[in-house]
């Protein structure tokens, strides 16, 4: 196996390492032979991480065994001089002391935080590679707390989004510990909640829920607070919601959700530095109701939502993945493809490094009907995508 190699090949490969049969692997998490073979033949994508935990957990191997990476091309994807890419980001991440670096000015150093934030909110993984490794160098010369909180988030952004979760652990660590130095509970918050997501990627679901539970437990508005703060809450409700669902916790999933949209209506226009709102409570919703395994109820909040409402257009990309999957596990291949390129048109780089995305599109080549999803061939040839 290699890091391409689909995550249902690779439930196959360690059943048979344990010398389990379909049937006996399936029945010890609750579903059907045919269901596995599916999964094990590519025919449909994984219905969600909670089950891919349960099958990780019967196999006694760790999640990432299952879980396909697909991680950035070397140098950003481009034939760039090195140290560009991803390989100088883990650089600059794991130095063990900063450079001799002449620091930039304040208003440099900030206009070129505001540019990766761009790059980082438009999905446009290559090039937030080709400019993160200098930036981090830049706000560690610079000794200043806050931007180096910030540019430390930029980097789990990118790790995180290319599958290099060990650095994106890392790089929440450096921007908590930064946030906590210069004394911003809003800045500190995000950058736990960003340690909850990594943590719960890696399998970690209940560390996962501690660390985002005290996150919000500290910001908990009392009394007249920053519309500001609401949005922050609310972030950290949606993720605790997400983290409940995956627990297959779905009391307490909703009671999350239903706190959020409290925290919405409070907040109104004002997202912080994240795309929290109205909409991002609804397409928590629908990424919620795929945890639990209903796609049904997942169309139905979709629905619900106005995709230009989501100010980001990597979250509008993730939503529409999400919409995408619900498809997909209802086998219904045309809307499936149909609603991908939605996405990829908010955001390429976005579809491009979603694993999701990738298996809805291994699923649909293994049924397809040329008729009902003629340009299925040349979104998949975009990815990279092989049957």
């Amino acid at each position: 196996m290699n890091e391409d190699t689909p995550v249902g090949q690779r439930i196959a490969y360690y059943r048979h390492q344990r010398k389990l049969s379909q049937a006996t692997l399936a029945g010890r998490v609750g579903r059907s032979a045919s269901w596995l073979q599916k999964i094990e033949y590519g025919e449909r994508p994984m219905d969600s991480m909670s089950m891919l935990l349960a099958l990780a957990n019967v196999l006694k191997v760790a999640l990432w065994d299952l879980q396909p990476k697909i991680g950035l091309p070397p140098d950003g994807g481009a034939p760039l001089d090195p140290p560009k890419g991803i390989h100088a980001v883990r650089r600059a991440l794991v130095a063990a002391r900063p450079t001799d670096r002449e620091p930039p000015t304040a208003d440099i150093l900030s206009a070129d935080l505001q540019a990766a934030k761009r790059l980082d909110r438009l999905g446009a993984v290559e090039p937030l590679a080709v400019v993160l490794p200098d930036l981090l160098e830049d706000t560690r010369a610079s000794q200043d707390p806050r931007a180096i909180a910030q540019a430390c988030q930029l980097a789990y952004s990118l790790t995180c989004t290319v599958g290099e979760l060990d650095l994106a652990l890392l790089a929440a660590d450096r921007a908590i510990g930064a946030a906590e130095r210069c004394g911003d509970r809003l800045l500190e918050a995000a950058a736990r909640r960003q340690m909850a997501r990594v943590l719960m990627r890696q399998g970690w679901v209940h560390d996962a829920g501690a660390v985002c539970s005290d996150a919000a437990d500290a910001l908990a508005p009392g009394g007249p607070v920053a519309a500001a703060v609401w949005a922050m809450w609310g972030s950290l409700l949606l993720r605790l919601a997400f983290i409940a669902a995956r627990r297959q916790d779905q009391a307490t999933a909703r009671e999350s959700l239903e706190a959020a949209h409290s925290a919405a209506e409070r907040a109104g226009s004002q997202a912080w530095e994240s795309s929290f709102g109205r909409a991002n409570v609804g397409a928590h919703e629908v990424a919620v109701a795929l945890e639990l395994e209903d796609p049904t109820e997942a169309l139905q909040a979709a629905g619900q939502v106005d995709v230009a409402e989501l100010p980001v257009p990597r979250r509008r990309a993730m939503f529409l993945v999400d919409v995408a999957q619900a498809y997909g596990l209802r086998e219904e291949d045309g809307a499936t493809v149909n609603v991908l390129l939605e996405a990829e048109r908010h955001s390429p780089g976005t579809v491009r490094y979603s694993v999701k995305a990738h298996g809805l599109v291994r699923a649909c080549l293994t049924r397809e009907e040329r008729y009902r999803t003629p340009e299925l061939r040349s979104l998949a040839e975009r990815l990279g995508v092989t049957v």
